[in-house]
């Protein structure tokens, strides 16, 4: 699924990444050194088509070069084509082999070329257009130097230089200075690669920086690293790159670098994060200068983000596009170069010492007789071609994750004047590395030397990464044997463990299986030989490998990964704990099925539908079989004469089941003849090598009885239940799996495609077991909810906590401002006592002019006390008048508020009287309405003659006398009505007139309140007018007299002061110690409330860590819930599953539609499973069409290919391998070809191993048997006759009896 979901995103990036016309040819992308524009060329040449991408289509004669396994490419020729299928005959030792188009590509060395261009040009066939190559654009720094060297330092022109080299590219002028000055003048360099700094590997990587440099010092070279510096796409953490810059800011040498594909953004590659390199540090330039203003100094990392050529080398930075990567490996530049150092993946590398490449570039398009060097896979080692190229991986400079242990890393060191050839080889040994062992005996028995690190023996070291395989076997019996209270003897494993800890070495213990199973391989449209094996692992080991999928695909880091694994392992032991106390322990290997080989031999069956008497069918090495029937009674020829019956009685007697129909209205007495009392059906066979027997029996009153019969053992229990529980457990299926994989009948060979994806999951899943992982989920899910809810706990005890720290960080603000304010009071008071003090002294001298100053103020004052008085009677005079005048005209106002109230309520009361009255009227208008019209009818029937009599006798129904009376009735309530409504108008005139006058009343009144309370306000301010003339003389009367007061009392407090010198003395002194006491006493209290506020939010710190713990483990539960859940690891385990059913299903799709047909099955982002099917244009193209498009042959085609595909799977992973294979009414819908594909495709599975077949029974009418019947070994008779049915066996049948 995720390589699919990569590969789609290749085919859609493509026609945004490559824009390119067969007239002009051109492609433009940018750069950190120079940004490639798009070629001017004239608007009729510019090409606005994309490049459309397809499988290749050869011809019989083409030169290919076949794609081995193995890495290895093979030259040949096409001798034939079928079906999407070539036949190729090899050069190398003339045999013939088979592969897929997409399995092959061209052999560019063989086909004729134009060279009217750069690009090469395949000639494909006379009949088809030349496809040609796209033509990248290289940048040649060689010829911009010697173009620079060549020119005399006046004529220089740096721009032109690069227009004629280089015309699309635009490089500054600082660069040109870069390579010129520093860059050019190296001729060794030191080789590195695949850094992949991130938080994890930081103090790593940075060792290995200051090494190299320390290296390249040494040894006067330079630094050449190919790709992948840093691990995260898309992003680098700041932390990471301020302490890559740090460290780079030391170095003195100049270094050439190039992206890879981890520090590529998009697609083109023209973003990348090797940019915030660019100026990590600078060097001074080896060439001397004419003057001391030139500038010396210039950056030392040189970025090439496209194909470059300089140096007399040609360096690729990593590029996804094939086709753009041959056409620059096939251009005159790298022809023209003596070495290349790229970053690519070749075919045939070592991804790791198990996996190698099967899907990277050919060894075939690189040059011959060069040095190559490349990055990309961390493994050092030197990729061959025969006759060919030699391509060599530098490898990571430290052990980066496990699949790396033991390998030996190192720098090079290369000559660019002895062809780039590598001349010392620099050993490496930084950082963790990566110790697996297989056992525990293997991990106990290394020497204590080899665990401490001591001397010669030194094989651990601070930092190392020991993971040990370790079975619970063994676990139990080192704890067998130790841990004995008695003896003291402590388990050797766990002292072990704890030393290699506390030495720094980090242990990791796995299950045994884990660590020996292979990763799940997800099958891809170029696999023919798919080895599902995902159900061969344990749950530890599934969830493991998931895992590193994820790693691998980049969506999670190995430290997430490895945490993800730790919880994971942890939550299944827990499940497989909580099933042993149930007494139902997990399975280990939870997608592992019991392997079930089921050999029939034959089927007896009597009273069994239309068969009445006993009759036994062989089952057993019979080859293809023919069942058809024959009707000897009325009615049709071969329908209903019981051929399913026969051919289904084996799946009754295994499960009591029939093909199902589509008619719901069947009973389980359904199968007892109806001449019979019992229906008796014998299956007979081998399971797993062992013969059994299975009866089943039902008759139509009573309950059905079996028994069953395995190596002799009678296993039949009490009920048909129980026994039927047995029997499924044996086989290890139930009704389902044998429709699926045995019994095809026709109502059930299409149910597979038809399914729902829910049913279709409950299919696969008799194939794989999901359990365990929705247990897991479901476990970690309550773990996750138990989490949150303890982190809430703690938020909420933090919340209470922080209130606690404001209130003691306020209460410790308050204790300092006091503090504060108490400090600042005393030094105020000791300034104020001390001039107090100086005032008593100055203040005795003159005691005389005191005493007549008192005098004078004190007669003063007098004068203004009567001054006042005065003013206050004048004020209360005017007050009393004013004062008078406003109550009464508040008096007057309040009898006119009260009058123009009561008028109010008088017109409010003559209003609701109006709209009484006009009610009234208005009811008694419609009173007269209706009798006018009542009266109106009465007139109009007046005629008896009208009157249209009884029925029966013919007389009026109404007499005249009675008519009369209504009429006086309808008289009189019309009189009424008028004399009502006159009543009626009369009262609503009048009580309009009251209104009136009422409202005429109470609006004269509104007038006169409002004339009062115009009189108030006018009132009120001629009176506050009078009275602040008085008030302000008072007002200026009273400041005067304030003034002297506070004289006259400053004058009393000198002359107290002057008499009572030594007591003040005495006070000021008693005043300063108890101000220096509330200091100090403020002091204490300030310091108590500092250590409360930290013990206060020590308390927060801790609720903090442990919180975060907590949220932490919750947070990578919730990704292990997603890991666990239904489009995590279930996905995985059903996309495996889907994969290996469309793997399995494919061949027989190309063998029943002769390669015009595809079905792609998988899981979708939603959980569900998409089917679509593919068919196949003129052109060989394929296009996309929903099964619901799909006509009845090709949906025959299909349904029948996926059947045969899951009976396929079954029996490879040993769910369920049968001998025999039921086949009701296979050729259904299909035309005569189709037919013919069916019984071609009946024989070759018949005679192949992959289904173990040993007997296929068909059963077809007589019409469509005859057109394949020559693909029938035997060919068997059901008779109908008499309402009974025999069986007539194939003639060498009976003489193979005989």
């Amino acid at each position: 699924m995720m390589m699919r979901g990569r590969l789609l995103l290749h085919l859609m990036l493509i026609p945004r990444c490559f824009q390119f016309s067969t007239k002009c040819n051109h492609i433009w992308f940018t750069s950190s050194i120079g940004r490639c524009h798009q070629p001017a060329v004239p608007s009729t040449s510019r090409c606005s088509h994309t490049l459309s991408w397809a499988l290749p289509q050869f011809q019989i004669g083409d030169a290919v070069i076949v794609n081995d396994v193995d890495g290895i490419d093979q030259l040949g020729k096409v001798q034939e084509k079928r079906s999407g299928w070539y036949t190729i005959r090899l050069e190398k030792d003339s045999s013939v082999v088979k592969r897929r188009g997409s399995q092959m590509e061209y052999n560019s060395d063989s086909h004729t070329t134009e060279t009217s261009s750069n690009a090469p040009k395949v000639k494909r066939s006379s009949k088809e257009e030349v496809v040609s190559l796209p033509q990248p654009i290289i940048l040649d720094l060689d010829s911009i130097f010697q173009s620079i060297k060549q020119t005399s330092d006046d004529d220089i022109d740096i721009n032109s230089i690069i227009h004629n080299t280089s015309p699309n590219a635009t490089i500054t002028e600082e660069t040109i200075q870069q390579i010129t000055n520093c860059h050019s003048h190296c001729t060794k360099w030191l080789i590195f690669s695949d850094l992949h700094v991130m938080p994890t590997t930081l103090a790593t990587c940075l060792q290995v920086l200051d090494t190299i440099h320390t290296a390249a010092l040494e040894r006067q070279a330079g630094i050449l690293f190919l790709g992948d510096f840093w691990h995260h796409r898309g992003f680098v953490r700041v932390d990471c790159l301020n302490a890559v810059l740090d460290t780079m800011s030391n170095w003195k040498v100049p270094s050439i670098m190039i992206p890879g594909n981890h520090d590529q953004i998009d697609y083109r590659g023209s973003e990348h994060a090797l940019t915030p390199l660019s100026n990590a540090y600078r060097i001074k330039s080896p060439v001397p200068h004419n003057t001391e203003l030139e500038k010396q100094y210039y950056a030392g990392p040189l970025i090439l983000s496209h194909p470059t050529k300089f140096l007399d080398a040609f360096f690729i930075p990593h590029i996804r596009d094939k086709a753009m990567m041959k056409s620059i490996l096939s251009s005159e530049a790298v022809a023209q170069s003596s070495a290349l150092f790229v970053h690519a993946d070749v075919k045939g590398a070592s991804m790791n010492d198990l996996i190698k490449s099967r899907n990277g570039l050919s060894t075939t398009l690189f040059p011959t007789e060069k040095q190559i060097y490349s990055g990309h896979f961390h493994k050092p080692h030197i990729v061959t071609s025969s006759e060919r190229s030699k391509i060599r991986y530098v490898g990571s400079p430290y052990q980066i994750s496990s699949s790396e242990e033991g390998q030996s890393k190192s720098l090079l060191l290369v000559d660019s004047q002895r062809c780039w050839e590598c001349i010392e080889e620099i050993p490496l040994d930084i950082g963790p590395r990566f110790h697996r062992l297989s056992s525990v005996n293997e991990f106990l028995g290394m020497s204590e030397e080899e665990i401490n690190g001591i001397g010669v023996n030194k094989k651990l070291r601070s930092g190392d990464k020991v993971i040990v395989a370790v079975s619970q076997g063994d676990i139990d019996a080192l704890d067998n044997g130790s841990d004995d209270a008695a003896t003291k003897i402590v388990n050797p494993f766990n002292e072990r463990v704890k030393t290699c800890r506390k030495n720094g070495i980090s242990v990791e213990i796995r299950d045994s299986q884990a660590i020996s199973a292979k990763t799940p391989h997800l099958p891809n449209e170029n696999d023919n030989n798919i080895e599902v094996d995902l159900e061969e692992l344990s749950a530890s080991a599934t969830l493991a490998a998931y895992l590193k999928n994820e790693v691998a695909d980049g969506t999670i880091d190995e430290g997430t990964a490895k945490e993800l694994v730790e919880k994971g392992e942890a939550l299944l032991r827990e499940l497989n704990d909580i099933a042993s106390n149930s007494s139902a322990p997990m399975n280990d290997a939870p997608n592992a099925m019991q392997m079930t080989d089921l050999d029939l031999e034959s089927v007896s069956i009597q009273g069994f539908g239309l068969f009445r008497e006993e009759s036994t069918y062989p089952l057993r090495n019979r080859g293809v079989v023919l069942i058809r029937g024959r009707n000897d009674d009325f009615g049709s020829d071969s329908n209903g004469v019981g051929k399913s019956t026969i051919a289904m009685a084996s799946l009754w007697a295994l499960s009591g089941s029939l093909d199902p129909r589509p008619a719901q209205d069947g009973k389980v007495g359904d199968v007892v003849n109806d001449l019979s009392k019992v229906a008796e059906v014998t299956l007979r066979g081998t399971l797993n090598s062992k013969s059994f027997i299975v009866k089943r029996t039902k008759s139509k009153s009573s309950a059905a009885s079996l028994s069953f019969i395995l190596d002799g053992d009678d296993l039949t229990r009490q009920s048909a239940t129980d026994t039927q529980k047995l029997i499924n457990e044996h086989f290890c299926s139930e009704s389902q799996l044998l429709v699926r994989t045995i019994f095809h009948g026709q109502h059930s060979i299409g149910g597979l495609l038809e399914a729902s994806d829910a049913k279709l999951k409950d299919e696969l899943s008799q194939l794989v077991s999901l359990e365990i992982w929705q247990q897991s989920a479901s476990l970690a899910r309550s773990k996750q909810r138990e989490l949150l809810r303890k982190t809430t706990e703690i938020d909420g005890m933090i919340s209470l906590r922080e209130k606690d720290e404001k209130v003691a960080h306020e209460k410790t603000l308050l204790a300092k401002i006091e503090s504060e304010r108490r400090q600042a009071i005393l030094d105020k008071a000791r300034i104020s006592f001390k001039e107090q003090e100086q005032e008593i002294c100055r203040s005795s001298l003159n005691a005389s002019t005191i005493e007549e100053e008192m005098d004078v103020l004190q007669s003063l004052m007098r004068q203004s006390d009567a001054e006042l008085s005065d003013l206050d009677e004048e004020l209360s005079a005017i007050m009393k008048s004013h004062n008078n005048e406003l109550i009464r005209l508040r008096s007057l106002l309040s009898e006119k508020v009260s009058i123009g109230n009561e008028a109010k309520a008088n017109m409010m009361s003559r209003q609701r009287v109006f709209d009484k009255a006009l009610i009234e009227l208005k009811t008694a208008e419609k009173n007269l309405i209706q009798c006018q019209l009542e009266w109106d009818d009465l007139l109009e029937q007046r005629d008896v003659s009208q009157d249209p009599g009884c029925p029966t006798c013919g007389q009026p129904i109404i007499s005249v006398d009675a008519r009369e009376r209504v009429a006086r009735n309808y008289e009189d309530n019309l009189s009424i009505a008028m004399s009502t409504k006159d009543e009626a108008e009369a009262a609503m005139s009048h009580a309009s007139l009251e209104r009136d006058q009422a409202q005429a009343v109470a609006d004269a009144a509104a007038v006169e309140v409002n004339e009062c309370l115009e009189d108030v306000s006018q009132a009120e301010a001629l009176g506050s007018l009078n009275t602040n003339d008085v008030r302000e003389r008072i007002h200026k009367v009273r400041s005067i007299q304030s003034k002297r007061s506070i004289h006259f009392a400053s004058l009393v407090r000198k002359s107290k002061n002057i008499s009572n010198f030594d007591l003040e003395k005495a006070k000021i002194d008693a005043d300063l110690s108890r101000l220096i006491e509330a200091l100090d006493a403020s002091r204490a209290a300030y310091k108590s409330c500092c250590n409360d506020l930290e013990l206060v939010q020590k308390n927060i710190a801790d609720l903090e860590k442990e919180r975060d713990t907590r949220s932490k483990d919750a947070a990578s539960t919730a990704i292990l819930v997603n890991v666990l859940g239904s489009r995590g690891i279930q996905a995985f385990v059903l996309q495996n599953i889907v994969d290996a059913l469309q793997v399995c299903s494919r061949p027989y799709l190309d063998e029943l539609s002769e390669g015009s047909l595809q079905l792609n099955i998988q899981v979708g982002s939603n959980d569900s499973i998409i089917k679509q099917a593919a068919t196949r244009n003129p052109d060989g193209t394929w296009s996309s069409r929903p099964l619901s498009s799909l006509s009845g042959g090709q949906w025959r085609r299909v349904s029948l290919s996926l059947s045969l595909g899951f009976a396929h799977l079954s029996s490879k992973r040993g769910n369920l391998r049968s001998s025999l294979l039921i086949m009701d009414e296979p050729l259904t819908h299909l035309d005569s070809t189709g037919r013919a594909s069916v019984g071609k495709l009946l024989r070759k599975i018949c005679n192949e191993d992959a289904l173990a077949l040993s007997t296929i029974l068909v059963i077809l009418q007589d019409i469509a048997a005859e057109e394949i019947e020559e693909c029938f070994d035997q060919v068997d008779e059901v008779v109908k006759s008499g309402g009974e049915s025999y069986i007539i066996l194939d003639a060498n049948m009976e003489n193979a009896d005989e």
